[in-house]
């Protein structure tokens, strides 16, 4: 048959052009497009023979074969496949787009924005992401059903010519004519270094000829017939059994996947069946990696995506919520198109389906974890504690699963314990799970709202960390147990006799007209009002939040990340106790208008505001009432 040229469809040099003129980011993905091909031929060639059994001949070892040819500087994708006849040449890569192909191009233009590397395989148009590293190619082919074989030739831009030719056996040869700039394609380390990025367990496996590393001058001097090698491995780690795998293999797996030269505290290995089928290897870090900073929400994660052994993501963030960024690893699945788009990956049921199965997974092995390692698990919650705590901020139908693994400081213990463990060592005592926050443990622990607690030995969680206290403000209880701030005003670790509450009604009616005063004179557009509170200590007095409102460390959050935030009146509190409120009542009923009774009034609100960690207004202001306190004192 003699040549024939053809050309293509009106819109397809258009495709051709915004292929080759790379849209993409990463055009060294044609080399996984094109052994998908191959290895999708070769799984035909399979099937063919199932109910024709003389159709192999004697051609049944399956195997890709990559060839480099430095002088012609081409490369060669060669499979013994199942081949095309002509007509299936026309239909398979003589049409791009055959069907939707005005919807492929507007796609392929809003692409430029988003570089989404896996459209191109969305429309079937995978063999022509060729063309961004080929200035032209040749495909040989020849159909196990056909004794004449073809050649396919175009330049990618408005036409291509087929013709009959000779070859040997069935399957397809691709032969790349690499364009400038591709070059470094023809290096045997590169080509080597794309399989296994992209095809590494691909089912057939991959061939090449033995890299000879000699100089050229031993080369010519010393012929040698290289021979095939094979450079994927056809059967990854995950889809291998669990008893045959060693402990040393899932660890040297671990940090190739996630960069880090550590150990991994704990491994999950599953394969499930079902409506929708996967098969996982996901890791749980113990220590920080140095080469990923996972505290970064913004950065990529999640576990690479392999769909029929191919890899379609890197980073599949729709397979792992954002708190579960730490983890790393693989799922791979047949219930997925192998073309599928990142677009559609976004609001696919069945990735949400193995995603709300990988979750509970997680959960489960943590909670292993912590009971079987917990020194190893102490140092992970070091690591990325404050990450897994934004998931009962973020999951409201999972924060139970999720507080159950988290562990905090707490004013009793010298160790983070679990709410499991409070609860525990609670038991004798009213079912509460009493919490503080602050900026800081030492903060926190000069609270004089923890008086009555250090002396009725209740404990108490001390809340640090940033995105507690947006974790605590979804976190109401844990297994029927209400959590409770210190702060609350009706926190009474023990019930007054009659006396007590007797005295504390008498003592009420003394100060209430001090009290009043002392809101005027602070202002009553800072507070909200001023009460006594015997339970503080020996401290002069404290701030208060009022029940529902948003206390000062949240204002401070929401503020820093440019929210417009109101401000909250609070609760003056002061001690009856403290010598220097008696010195307040006592000028209080001397003088009213007392510049001493003024001062200390300034003077407690100062303070009360510094020991929960606030900023004064006026810094100055303090300094000069304590020096003017001490002189007195020193008289």
């Amino acid at each position: 048959m003699a040549k024939k040229q053809h050309n293509f469809e009106a819109e397809t040099g258009r495709i051709l052009e915004l292929l080759t003129h790379s849209i993409y980011s990463n055009k060294e993905i044609f080399l996984r497009e094109l052994v998908s091909n191959a290895s999708d031929a070769i799984d035909k060639a399979r099937l063919k023979a199932l109910t024709d059994t003389t159709f192999l001949g004697d051609d049944t070892n399956f195997e890709i074969r990559v060839e480099i040819d430095k002088e012609a500087k081409t490369l060669s994708i060669i499979d013994n496949g199942i081949g095309m006849t002509q007509e299936e040449i026309h239909k398979h890569i003589g049409t791009i787009a055959k069907s939707g192909t005005k919807e492929f191009l507007e796609k392929l233009e809003k692409a430029k924005e988003g570089g989404d590397h896996n459209l191109i395989g969305q429309f079937g148009v995978g063999f022509y992401s060729a063309f961004m590293v080929a200035e032209s190619i040749d495909v040989i082919t020849r159909s196990g059903l056909d004794t004449k074989a073809h050649i396919w030739s175009s330049d990618g831009k408005s036409s291509y010519e087929l013709e009959e030719t000779e070859k040997e056996g069935r399957g397809t040869k691709i032969l790349l004519h690499l364009s400038e700039g591709n070059h470094e394609l023809l290096e045997d380390w590169k080509i080597r270094e794309l399989i296994k990025k992209y095809s590494n367990y691909t089912r057939v496996p991959i061939m090449m000829l033995e890299n000879d590393t000699r100089s050229d001058e031993e080369k010519k001097k010393e012929p040698k017939e290289r021979s095939w090698e094979q450079v994927n491995e056809t059967q990854p780690i995950w889809k291998k059994s669990k008893s045959s795998v060693k402990a040393d293999e899932y660890k040297e797996f671990y940090q190739q996947v996630s960069m880090d030269f550590n150990a991994p505290l704990g491994h999950i290995h599953s394969s499930i069946e079902g409506k929708v089928s996967y098969t996982s290897l996901l890791f749980i870090p113990e220590q920080t990696n140095a080469f990923s900073d996972m505290r970064d929400p913004a950065k990529e994660y999640g576990p690479k995506l392999y769909v029929q052994s191919v890899l379609i993501l890197d980073h599949a963030k729709e397979l792992l919520p954002v708190w579960l960024r730490f983890v790393s690893g693989v799922v791979e699945t047949t219930d997925l198109p192998l073309n599928i788009s990142r677009e559609m990956l976004q609001s696919n049921a069945t990735l949400e389906t193995i995603k709300k199965s990988l979750i509970k997974k997680i959960l489960g092995e943590l909670k292993k974890l912590r009971v079987k390692n917990p020194e190893g698990y102490k140092t992970f919650f070091e690591n990325y504690g404050s990450i897994l705590k934004e998931g009962v901020y973020y999951e409201h139908d999972l924060k139970q699963e999720i507080a159950e693994v988290l562990e905090f400081d707490t004013l009793l213990w010298d160790k983070k314990i679990s709410l499991d463990e409070y609860l525990e060592a609670q038991k004798d005592k009213e079912k509460t799970i009493y919490y503080i926050t602050g900026k800081s443990r030492a903060e926190v622990l000069a609270s004089p709202y923890l008086a009555q607690f250090r002396e009725n030995n209740t404990d108490v969680l001390l809340l640090t960390d940033a995105i507690d206290e947006w974790m605590i403000g979804v976190l109401d209880e844990y297994k029927t147990v209400k959590l409770k701030a210190i702060t609350a005003s009706d926190v009474k670790l023990k019930e007054e006799t009659p006396e007590e509450k007797k005295k504390a009604e008498t003592t009420e009616k003394q100060y209430k007209d001090m009290l009043e005063l002392i809101k005027n004179t602070i202002g009553t557009e800072k507070i909200e009002k001023v009460e006594l509170n015997p339970n503080l200590w020996d401290a002069l007095g404290a701030l208060k939040t009022p029940d529902g409102a948003m206390n000062p460390q949240m204002e401070k959050m929401m503020k820093a990340m440019g929210q417009a935030v109101p401000e909250t009146k609070r609760i003056l509190e002061l001690n009856p106790n403290n010598k220097l409120v008696k010195a307040m009542q006592k000028e209080f009923k001397a003088d009213i208008k007392s510049k001493k009774l003024k001062d200390l009034t300034s003077y407690a609100y100062m303070q009360a505001i510094l020991l929960e960690g606030g900023e004064l207004e006026n810094i100055a202001d303090f300094v000069g009432m304590t020096n003017k306190f001490a002189g007195e004192y020193l008289k």
